[in-house]
């Protein structure tokens, strides 16, 4: 039987316009309240229209959007002037996506969000407003063959209030409201007619030291308390888990999020360390999945971002047995760091030139700035390892934030190795590997000995 989402899906889409159109609506109606300029009014009538157009819309697109199971396969129809069908057997549907928002908390619904292997728009059906009975119902569909094997999940790592605390500060969360005092500073004094007070007040503040100190003191307090908040709605309540064929990760107190990612699916695993990160010894880890894996502003293929490096080779082991992340990896040679101290910036360059053109007095710019580039490269070439072995390869970069790549032979789509004038003059060459992804995830190492890309690609010629 057809069924439509729940009436409350115009509710969830009124509450999107509004959400987007809420900035422009304070500017035309709030801050220009006593203006009758002929572009303000304008403005207000067609702002008007467009919320009454889009809300038509809305109510068109929910009642014309259907759906049913049928014959293990999902059929989908939609479009107001123009039918589609979209038929999807249950078999291709690979990551499933629970996220239930806080509207969807105070509507007593969920969303559901069905993802298959293939690329482009028709990657992932969304059923943005469904009963939790109808999400448990779907799911009983998707995984009837499977109910044993989620009996056997195995929990990897639930996140503590320890972690919590540590992550709100390596996060650096708490610097969020920086921002929210600048436009407060920047809006109240016109918002409410003060005539300068604001400024005034801010300027006798700044002065006096016995004022300034407790102040600054008290904005610390209420930064690190608003990351710690942050941080845990965003990531409390955190688990990883598997079975024999999934990946299970669940996150989230306000906003909760649950969603599967298939292990055959996964082309490479990559390890992020920022600067900060690296002092605290913690490191994110990333799922790059064949085909869509959810909302990319959720992070659907992130595990817990900070996660203590031995913790994360660990679980990373425990859900793909196959990966191995070996930690003795080779060096570049020392040939590499003067071919990247003697590249050429473009950057520095232009720069240079548009001081001296326009801003002379500004000169020291130029040295700062060649210092900087001097610094990340040097820190690129420290940075820099590699490892291949019989079945896997790793690549590591970057300078102030570190990435690591693990992937194995059969999961890379191509290698492509070239070399610049400069490079052959040293015996150095650059590789850049892809793996299936949306989009297509592509990693690159520049200045590697010949013979250590030669032996990488004829690895990788050999994998049949």
């Amino acid at each position: 039987m057809k069924k439509r989402l729940h009436p409350f899906r115009v509710v969830l889409s009124i509450v999107k316009i509004l959400k987007n159109l809420f900035f422009l609506a304070v500017f035309l109606f709030i801050f220009h309240s006593a203006s009758e300029a002929q572009w303000v009014m304008i403005g207000r009538i067609g702002l008007l229209l467009y919320i009454a157009i889009s809300l038509i819309v809305s109510i068109l697109t929910w009642w014309t959007y259907r759906y049913e199971f049928r014959e293990r396969t999902l059929h989908v129809y939609s479009g107001i002037f123009v039918k589609s069908e979209r038929n999807i057997p249950v078999e291709r549907i690979q990551n499933v996506q629970k996220h239930t928002s806080f509207l969807h908390k105070l509507l007593r619904m969920t969303s559901l969000t069905l993802e298959t292997g293939t690329g482009g728009d028709e990657a992932s059906v969304k059923l943005d407003m469904i009963t939790f009975s109808e999400a448990a119902r779907i799911e009983c569909l998707l995984n009837q063959d499977e109910e044993e094997k989620h009996d056997e999940r195995m929990v990897h790592f639930t996140v503590s209030r320890r972690e919590l605390i540590k992550a709100s500060f390596t996060s650096l969360s708490f610097f969020a409201i920086i921002p929210l005092l600048a436009s407060f500073y920047f809006t109240i004094d016109d918002f409410f007619k003060l005539n300068g007070v604001t400024k005034d007040v801010i300027d006798y503040v700044m002065g006096a030291l016995w004022v300034l100190a407790p102040i600054s003191v008290a904005l610390l307090i209420v930064g690190a308390a608003a990351g710690v908040i942050t941080t845990y709605l965003r990531y409390g309540n955190f688990e990883i888990a598997s079975d024999e064929e999934r990946i299970y990760l669940k996150k989230g107190m306000l906003n909760e999020s649950f969603f599967t990612i298939t292990k055959e699916k996964v082309q490479a695993v990559k390890l992020n360390q920022s600067l900060l990160k690296r002092w605290f010894g913690l490191v994110g880890v990333e799922l790059i999945s064949a085909g869509n894996v959810g909302d990319e502003e959720m992070e659907t293929n992130s595990l817990y971002p900070f996660l203590p490096v031995k913790q994360a080779y660990t679980i990373v082991e425990e859900l793909l047995p196959a990966y191995k992340i070996e930690t003795d990896m080779d060096q570049l040679p020392r040939a590499s760091l003067w071919m990247k101290l003697m590249r050429p910036s473009y950057v520095w360059l232009i720069t240079t030139v548009s001081l001296i053109w326009w801003k002379p007095q500004f000169w020291y710019v130029s040295f700062v700035l060649l210092v900087l580039i001097f610094l990340t490269r040097i820190l690129e070439f420290y940075n820099a390892r590699y490892k291949m072995s019989d079945t896997f390869l790793q690549l590591k970069t970057g300078a102030f934030t570190t990435v690591l790549l693990v992937t194995s032979r059969q999961k890379i789509q191509e290698i492509e190795v070239k070399h610049s004038f400069l490079q052959r003059k040293w015996q150095l060459v650059s590789i850049k590997i892809a793996n299936r992804g949306r989009p297509v995830h592509f990693s690159e190492m520049a200045d590697l000995p010949v013979e250590s890309a030669e032996n990488i690609y004829n690895w990788y010629a050999n994998r049949l």
